[in-house]
């Protein structure tokens, strides 16, 4: 998928991420059916647009020196292999969702899963699992299955003030 010419209804918030290989992280986010924003891109940048509803966020993967350039100065560039920078996250509609994004990142080269939550996040009302990018970047894809469904889970915490009560 990829936006050509005109840029309508931009995105409003942008992430923007280094990478060691722009053709081959370019390949690696098409596959997971962002939109490549051809129109922002060139030889040390790539823009897309996440996927589906989440397409008001932009993704931006520049190469090293590019990204540096964005950056405090005398700061080095974070390896997401060996050191956490941030979790990115993302919803998707439902838990066959999650489990299908799961699979097109592993398909496009990605690894499934780098950490889990227990239960899948079921204990905070949801379901979510994650993936690592080529470049070693945690993604997080979600699903909200409590909040979504308009009711909490069956072991919710007692409420603000409320007292538990013996059943």
């Amino acid at each position: 998928m990829s936006s050509e010419a005109k840029v309508d209804n931009p995105p409003t918030f942008f992430v923007n991420l280094p990478t060691s290989d722009l053709e081959k992280a370019t390949a690696f986010f098409v596959a997971l059916d962002f939109d490549h924003i051809k129109l922002w891109s060139d030889d040390k940048s790539a823009a897309f647009r996440l996927p589906g509803a989440n397409s008001q966020v932009s993704l931006m993967i520049h190469v090293h020196e590019r990204f540096k350039t964005f950056n405090r100065p005398n700061t080095s560039i974070v390896d997401a292999f060996t050191s956490t920078e941030a979790l990115f996250s993302f919803m998707a509609k439902d838990q066959s969702g999650v489990d299908a994004f799961i699979q097109k990142a592993v398909d496009a080269g990605g690894k499934a899963d780098p950490y889990v939550l227990e239960n899948y996040g079921q204990d905070m009302g949801m379901y979510t699992r994650s993936f690592e990018d080529l470049d070693g970047h945690i993604w997080e894809v979600c699903s909200m299955t409590w909040l979504c469904a308009g009711a909490p889970p069956a072991d919710e915490a007692v409420k603000d003030g409320e007292q538990p009560t013996e059943g």
